[in-house]
């Protein structure tokens, strides 16, 4: 008898707690497609992150590849220190390793659709910490903590 594959997830199922929420909920990061909301997705999970105007996710990285997509809202993502202007309709691509955050500089909430590879699936021999993010700011940070400071954000 074969386990039913999970292939549809609904909107009362999404869950909220990754490590880009704060504690405040002006950045929530929502999992859709995660093995933690039941997907045997073996490659890539989906999500949703929402930034509160004037608010910005924390500065972090990550062991896999990352791709946004703007769905509403404006804003900035900083990579490795440059920032660049993002809107509806941009998509963003976050190389493994990179340093980045995202700034919503608008006055409406920022909607990026996040698309990722799984992080739970060992990409490298080695990653700096037992986390596969690091997080060098916000309320998670010190679940996922930086084996190294946090460079100079460009202003």
């Amino acid at each position: 008898m074969s386990v039913e594959q999970r292939v549809v997830i609904y909107p009362e199922q999404i869950l909220e707690g990754s490590p880009m929420q704060q504690a405040d909920r002006s950045v929530r990061d929502l999992k859709l497609i995660y093995p933690e909301t039941g997907f045997d997705a073996m490659t890539l999970c989906l999500g949703v992150v929402e930034i509160d105007p004037g608010h910005h996710s924390p500065l972090h990285r990550h062991r896999c590849e990352e791709v946004y997509y703007v769905v509403k809202g404006s804003g900035e993502i900083e990579s490795d220190g440059k920032r660049y202007p993002i809107s509806p309709g941009c998509a963003v691509f976050n190389r493994p390793g990179t340093i980045h955050r995202v700034y919503n500089t608008g006055d409406e909430t920022l909607q990026l659709v996040v698309v990722a590879g799984i992080m739970l699936v060992p990409l490298w021999p080695q990653w700096p910490t037992p986390s596969p993010y690091e997080v060098f700011e916000g309320s998670s940070a010190d679940q996922h903590p930086a084996v190294s400071p946090a460079p100079e954000a460009s202003r």
